[in-house]
């Protein structure tokens, strides 16, 4: 792959929240995991155990615990200034659209291997080294679902709110950390690309750029601008859905 067709994969990979019903070969799967498996990790330390979950009960009694640990966080959202508040948190919603996605994968890691770290890396950053390499490891298998011609969606409170409950479910050993979990399938609807900031604006030569600063209001309005974006693709999702 060149260059261009990295950028182009990267530019056109979107969170998909709604699926088809139709299965993904288990070569696909493999495909995805062989990906993340390659990924970069401090000392080379591999933290990553990933777990296939494709049983409809299993993945029942995962969209049971994601719906109880979403409400508390709506309740938060909706204190917020509108403009700032996340779309699909302003409303009830009866259950996620991930639900009908055929694969889950789960991310976890495995802290042990963190001694393989040098010793005062170990001592002082090993959790920042550790979640840095199973992020790593989780965007190339966003970037391998995407180029297998699949939406994957990033279901992030699987590793806070929701990881005691999946370890208790999955039979996770207590000591490792969830990451996160990707919900995989073909897409039901597609998106555009996104708008990132331009590159001049976040590119800085030799020293930090002062005169690129951004203010507290200028952050605020960018914040506000993706939620606007976010509140168009929502009612377009819900359109195409309904």
């Amino acid at each position: 792959m060149d260059i261009d067709n990295l950028i182009n994969l990267l530019k056109s990979r979107r969170s998909i929240r709604a699926y088809k019903p139709d299965p993904i070969p288990d070569e696909y799967v493999q495909k995805i995991i062989e990906a993340a498996r390659w990924a970069p990790s401090g000392a080379d330390s591999q933290p990553w155990e990933f777990i296939v979950i494709k049983r409809k009960d299993i993945k029942e009694k995962i969209v049971n615990l994601f719906m109880e640990s979403i409400k508390p966080v709506q309740q938060a959202e909706l204190t917020r200034e509108k403009e700032l508040r996340i779309p699909a948190l302003e409303m009830e919603m009866p259950e996620p659209g991930f639900k009908n996605a055929p694969v889950f994968i789960l991310l976890c890691g495995d802290p042990r291997v963190n001694e393989a770290f040098p010793l005062t890396v170990f001592q002082k950053w090993s959790t920042e080294v550790f979640i840095s390499n199973l992020a790593s490891a989780f965007l190339c298998m966003h970037l391998a679902a995407k180029s297998l011609g699949l939406g994957s969606q990033w279901v992030s409170s699987t590793g806070t709110s929701m990881e005691n409950g999946l370890k208790q479910l999955l039979n996770i050993p207590k000591d490792y950390k969830i990451y996160d979990m990707m919900t995989v399938g073909y897409p039901a609807y597609q998106l555009g690309p996104r708008s990132p900031r331009r590159i001049d604006e976040m590119t800085h030569y030799e020293q930090y750029d002062r005169s690129k600063l951004r203010t507290d209001q200028q952050i605020k309005d960018f914040i506000k601008s993706l939620r606007k974006r976010d509140r168009e693709e929502f009612q377009g999702l819900k359109r195409g859905m309904g």
